[in-house]
């Protein structure tokens, strides 16, 4: 049992210490980290384009086909891999489209409110309108919404490696405290 909670406790502190020196990496070098995460995402669609197309070859007698969709996969894995803010870019343009189209549904039943009388009925306009301009900031700066996004994780990786040693420093402190008094007792015995 003592091995057993050894070795927990020593596998836990080699996780948190390496969630802080990602999250540290995160924090410190957001747009580097994006840029090599997205490099691996592009290098494993290349490899998959590159996979299926050897497949095609070899496993299903040149399949014309399938080579043509490992090459496209390919093609966009090198694309992707050369423009590695690509990938990250796509996800707060994305989000920013359906803020602003949500906005402008927004807009739409606020002005209905209006006809209908609705108290306060200029307050639905304030709300479409903060979901239209936010929509348009995450479209216009999506590398730095990911950014602050990054950062935000990487302060969440450093506190899960400190919360998780300290939660480790407890537990071998309360483990040593109960293997010392049960070996006491036995030896009393």
């Amino acid at each position: 049992m003592k091995e057993k909670i050894k070795s927990l406790r020593l596998n836990i502190t080699i996780s948190a210490l390496f969630s802080i020196v990602i999250g540290a990496l995160l924090l410190i070098y957001p747009a580097e980290s994006l840029a090599t995460i997205s490099r691996v995402i592009a290098a494993i669609i290349i490899l998959a384009g590159l996979f299926i197309i050897i497949s095609q070859i070899y496993e299903y007698g040149f399949n014309a086909m399938g080579i043509v969709v490992g090459g496209v996969l390919a093609v966009i894995g090198i694309w992707l891999f050369l423009a590695p803010g690509s990938i990250v870019s796509i996800i707060p343009i994305a989000i920013g489209v359906l803020l602003v189209v949500h906005g402008l549904q927004d807009l739409g039943l606020a002005i209905e409110g209006v006809k209908a009388h609705a108290p306060r009925g200029w307050l639905p306009f304030v709300f479409a309108i903060l979901n239209i301009v936010l929509g348009a900031v995450c479209i216009a700066g999506a590398f730095n919404v990911v950014k602050l996004a990054t950062r935000l994780i990487g302060i969440m990786l450093i506190y899960d490696g400190i919360s998780d040693i300290g939660i480790v420093h407890k537990v071998r402190k309360a483990t040593t405290t109960v293997v010392d008094s049960t070996i006491i007792k036995e030896e009393n015995v």
